[in-house]
């Protein structure tokens, strides 16, 4: 991969103003924290977004004008290339409509708690077609990811430790007064601990898959960055983010060996992965009374995940061995039947469970149709109004950002002082069922097919240039059926997914994603 800013490339072009604006996104937009802390983070890194996505747009106007004059813009497309932003117009008119045909018209535009209004489902998109256009992520784009994750570990890990580096907390509080002392979890430059979790996701993969395919000096910081990101996103001890992790990786673990890409460093991978288990594991805390103890812990799970790193190494020297680029469909398919078969393994054991283990039998009770409604911290109660609601206005639904006024959940919690804390839902706990409830059953069906354009495509054509792209798409798409959409993340997603738009639609007419358009 080259750098951004390619020789003989103007600067005022609009793949290296696309180039600028997503280096952008992924260091001062993600490091920035404002003065208030998480007291008021939302709104002053909302308002960074939307000016910097305005100048972004300012500046990009005239630049393709001026290209459009010159007629060098891209060259003809076939319906497949189009496809993907067919479906992006055909959302934002979507949005359009919903936001016309809300009965909440005060808030649809600009947005509620949330600020994802109108407005901000508009930018989104925007970005995802600028991207899907002129967007491309070089080595400038892996450095400064790798440097701002190794940023916002080193935050999370002192906050995590009991410590308040840059005062975001206010005076007396920290991470494991959660749910205590005040409602919500904040950690790191995002505040909202499901917001940093979608971040970290998508940087360690991003990360990782720049390791896998890269030949740079610096990939070594390529892979300790995204193991730094890993082990964050375990402190964060939100589910979301390991589970997309390693989702992601499993399903692109056979792409990689089926088309040869990466095989050599999975080795090292795969012991990041466990050694960023391991720190986690043997970091035992108590928290009582205000007064944090950490201490070492090591038990049955900890030599597990040691013995995961020694298998990552050795895997690592028998793999180095393998000629560059080598191709082992065989090894993919049989992996493939191997993750499937334990799958099915996995749910034949819950299926029949009958033991006493509480979250083996929420998860029992799962796969026969009646799971108890606090299985994922209240998930199930979330999802099933949420299916309620879409049902309720199908077609538009209610607005954008909207989800509030119509849920009437309730959830109480009594505190060590005997206090009861009450908490409202404002949003759905999964991306795709949060567009329905919203926008309507139509743009949720839109938005999968826009994903299914991006991601299908991509996967089949897979190229060194395309992997770095496809994980962290991949890996918050995951992250989205448990998690929430906001602008404090995901704008990143769609650079991501925009990108590998383009690279992918390049790989297939056999032209370096590279090459200027």
């Amino acid at each position: 991969m080259r750098g951004v800013f390619s020789k003989g490339r103007p600067l005022a072009s609009p793949v290296s103003w696309t180039g600028i604006y997503g280096f952008f996104l992924l260091t001062v937009f993600i490091l920035w924290v404002p003065s208030s802390g998480y007291q008021n983070i939302v709104w002053p890194k909302h308002l960074l977004f939307l000016w910097a996505t305005a100048l972004f747009v300012l500046g990009l106007v005239p630049m393709v004008l001026i290209q459009k004059a010159r007629q060098s813009l891209p060259r003809r497309w076939t319906g497949a290339d189009r496809l993907p932003l067919c479906l992006a117009a055909g959302l934002l008119l979507l949005f359009l409509l919903s936001a016309l045909a809300s009965p909440y018209p005060d808030v649809v535009w600009l947005g509620n708690r949330r600020y994802e209004g109108f407005l901000t489902l508009a930018l989104y998109l925007v970005i995802f077609i600028s991207a899907a256009l002129w967007g491309r992520l070089g080595p400038l784009h892996v450095a400064g990811t790798a440097l701002s994750a190794l940023l916002v570990s080193a935050l999370v890990l002192a906050q995590f430790l009991g410590k308040n580096p840059l005062g975001l907390y206010p005076p007396g509080l920290g991470f494991h007064d959660r749910g205590l002392k005040y409602s919500g979890e904040y950690l790191g430059t995002i505040g909202n601990s499901d917001l940093l979790s979608a971040y970290l996701t998508m940087a360690c993969l991003y990360l990782w898959g720049a390791y896998a395919v890269s030949r740079s000096r610096v990939r070594l910081l390529y892979l300790s960055a995204g193991l730094a990101a890993w082990f964050a996103l375990l402190l964060s001890e939100v589910a979301a983010g390991p589970a997309a992790v390693l989702g992601c990786l499993i399903i692109c673990l056979p792409l990689c060996l089926a088309k040869g890409l990466g095989i050599r460093r999975m080795g090292e991978i795969f012991a990041s992965l466990a050694l960023g288990g391991l720190w986690k594991s043997v970091l035992g805390y108590e928290y009582q009374a205000g007064a944090l103890t950490v201490f070492f812990s090591w038990g049955a799970e900890a030599w597990l995940l040691l013995a995961g790193v020694l298998l990552g190494l050795a895997a690592t020297l028998l793999l180095r061995r393998l000629p560059e680029g080598r191709r082992l469909p065989k090894t993919a398919l049989a992996l493939t039947l191997a993750f499937l078969l334990l799958i099915l393994a996995v749910l034949g054991f819950l299926y029949g469970y009958s033991g006493q283990q509480t979250s083996l039998q929420d998860l029992s009770q799962l796969l026969h149709g009646n799971p108890p409604p606090t299985l994922g911290s209240s998930r199930i109660a979330i999802w099933q109004e949420a299916l309620e609601l879409g049902l309720e206005r199908p077609a538009l639904g209610s607005g954008p950002d909207t989800y509030q006024f119509r849920s009437s959940l309730i959830f109480t919690r009594e505190l060590p002082g005997g206090q009861m804390r009450r908490t409202s839902v404002d949003a759905a706990h999964c991306e795709y069922l949060n567009l329905w409830v919203n926008t309507g059953l139509p743009s949720m069906l839109l938005f999968l097919g826009l994903l299914a354009a991006v991601l299908l495509p991509a996967a089949r054509r897979l190229r060194p240039a395309l992997l770095p792209l496809l994980l962290p798409a991949l890996g918050y798409a995951i992250h989205a059926l448990f998690g929430i959409s906001q602008s404090l993340v995901s704008p990143l997603f769609y650079l991501f997914l925009g990108t590998l738009a383009r690279a992918s639609r390049r790989a297939k007419s056999h032209m370096s994603p590279d090459q200027a358009a």
